[in-house]
């Protein structure tokens, strides 16, 4: 069965699925926009190094079992995502959601909690230049921190900090360089409400399906369908806080932000597929990643 290949963790793991996200990506982009496009490479390079903290968020956070079945789900959902038309600066925004959140589930141990914080904080701020509506996931910061470090009223004002730093930074850039970067934050346009049913296409069937795959997996966590021991629900927490507001903007605002759900959905899926015991079961959940990469397909 193949999910007895991906039983375990091993480097050729993590070999294979770089190598499909970072050739597959580049050969996808290339079939379906029938050109080159130097933007591709963006796609090359930070899908790989995302799918490596993804990884790296499950073992260190001891999120599922010691498998690559995080790392397997999380491939074949990227690439449906870059099927479905994802832009690159949406894998940008995952790369850096990313960063900051490996920073704030580190919280857990208690130790330098200002740096920490601050590091969170300072790559959603960046996140934020690259689509101003990046600015919900300020609430996954103020989240891991009541969860991991509310004991200090300093801790609070820690991620205004880190935005003023980054907003001054960029003001400075702007200034000399001639180049808007701060100033186009405050385009109405961008906040206005586009409701994911608005416009209608073969291939918006993807985003409804991991939407919907998304409200499924916040109902299992909050009715605990699938067992969480205690000690880790509060990291659970902070990527459930993740996906909800991926899942509120995806919904009211701009659709591309379907991807930042897929690091939440792959842990949760993995969950299930751990605690299911029926072999048939098991498989199915197993390669549905893989059956939506291939509707996309069929669908693009």
């Amino acid at each position: 069965m193949l999910s007895r290949f991906f039983s375990t963790s091993q480097p050729f793991h993590y070999l294979m699925g770089m190598l499909l996200l970072s050739l597959g990506s580049l050969l996808l982009l290339v079939f379906m926009e029938s050109q080159w496009k130097w933007e591709f490479l963006i796609y090359a390079i930070f899908l790989p190094l995302s799918l490596l903290l993804v990884q790296f968020i499950i073992v260190k956070n001891e999120l599922t079992g010691q498998n690559s079945f995080g790392f397997f789900a999380t491939t074949m959902l990227l690439l449906t995502m870059v099927i479905a038309g994802v832009s690159w600066q949406m894998i940008l925004c995952l790369f850096l959601l990313l960063l900051s959140l490996r920073r704030l589930l580190s919280l857990k141990k208690g130790t330098e909690s200002i740096r920490k914080i601050f590091d969170g904080s300072f790559w959603i701020s960046i996140a934020i230049l690259v689509n101003p509506l990046m600015v919900v996931f300020i609430i996954v910061v103020f989240v891991a921190v009541f969860l991991f470090a509310r004991n200090k009223w300093n801790h609070w004002v820690i991620p205004f900090l880190a935005m003023a730093c980054v907003g001054l930074l960029t003001y400075t850039a702007e200034v000399y360089m001639d180049y808007e970067l701060l100033s186009s934050l405050w385009d109405p346009a961008l906040y206005d409400l586009s409701f994911l049913w608005n416009v209608w296409a073969p291939i918006k069937t993807m985003y409804w399906l991991l939407a919907l795959a998304g409200v499924i997996g916040l109902l299992i966590y909050i009715i605990k369908l699938v067992d969480i021991q205690q000690r880790v629900r509060p990291r659970f927490s902070v990527l459930v806080f993740s996906g909800i507001c991926a899942l509120a903007v995806t919904i009211l605002l701009q659709s591309y932000f379907i991807i930042l759900l897929v690091p939440a959905l792959s842990i949760f899926l993995v969950r299930s597929i751990e605690v299911i015991r029926h072999k048939i079961g098991r498989e199915l959940l197993f390669i549905l990643p893989v059956l939506l990469m291939v509707l996309a397909l069929l669908l693009r």
